[in-house]
């Protein structure tokens, strides 16, 4: 399938993107209804949503049957915990590298962070790198120690596994990530210690903890205005850049690994490859 031009840029061919997202009400950043956990959906015809649910095993399943139905590339999309004092609640990241936890740092593909950056227009963006997180980052000073150890200024519990995957097979990675909790933003013990696959804390323990420590209800208030900000941040990606996120653009150019891109006739240079 071929895009039409409209008499603006040449036709380049569909590509379809993956985008994996953890959480049912990071889906409505993407189409109009949540997608649940474990469910697939179809944005168009360009790009196949997968919401995994909260944590590394559960992304990796979900961006790895993201490949098996077919995708070009792979998105890891949603909302970041921040790292750097920079960065304000609901601001935009596309990093340029993924820290796993070992220190091993996967790339993310410069080629299509720089097409986007570039439709999102004056919107301001920020890079740096993307830490993994193996569980929630609560406090300020747990923040500041991973930030320190992977030198990073976002972190979510997701982005590796889909860089994992996309590594795996050689497939584009872009990572899209808007912060919600800010580095100075401590949050209350009981999202820590119930939240859910689907991103949720269960009303009973959320109450008890609320009885236990009202000061959390701004806490809380706070979280879900950050929340609200992060979205909007998420949808403007999606609506600058389109269903298919550049994805079909950005490999319809040369690039420089692709051999077919590079000259035909013998040169010294091209003996060294």
């Amino acid at each position: 399938m071929r895009l039409p031009s409209h008499g603006l840029r040449p036709e380049v061919s569909v590509t379809r993107v993956g985008i994996v997202a953890a959480l049912p009400s990071e889906s409505r950043s993407l189409c109009r209804q949540a997608v649940r956990v474990g469910e697939r959906r179809a944005i168009g015809d360009h790009a196949l949503l997968a919401v995994s649910g909260v944590g590394e095993w559960r992304a990796e399943h979900a961006a790895q049957a993201l490949v098996d139905a077919g995708v070009g590339g792979l998105v890891s999309w949603g909302c970041a915990a921040g790292l750097s004092p920079e960065l304000p609640v609901g601001a935009l990241c596309l990093p340029d590298f993924v820290v796993a936890v070992e220190g091993h740092r996967w790339p993310t593909d410069s080629a299509w962070r720089r097409s986007v950056t570039e439709a999102v227009g004056a919107r301001a963006v920020f890079n740096g790198a993307l830490a993994h997180a193996s569980q929630v980052l609560a406090s300020s000073a747990a923040k500041r120690e991973l930030a320190a150890q992977a030198d990073a200024v976002v972190a979510d519990m997701e982005s590796v596994a889909v860089a994992r995957v996309a590594h795996r097979h050689g497939l584009p990675l872009l990572v899209v990530r808007s912060v919600v909790d800010p580095l100075g933003l401590t949050l209350p013990a009981v999202i820590a210690d119930h939240i859910d696959e689907s991103g949720r804390v269960p009303l009973s323990p959320l109450l008890r903890g609320l009885l236990r420590r009202p000061s959390d209800l701004l806490t809380l208030l706070k979280l879900a205005s950050g929340f609200r900000a992060s979205l909007a941040s998420l949808r403007a990606v999606a609506t600058c850049a389109g269903d298919n996120l550049l994805l079909s653009e950005v490999l319809s150019r040369p690039r420089p690994e692709d051999r077919s891109a590079r000259p035909k006739h013998f040169s010294p240079e091209s003996a060294l490859d």
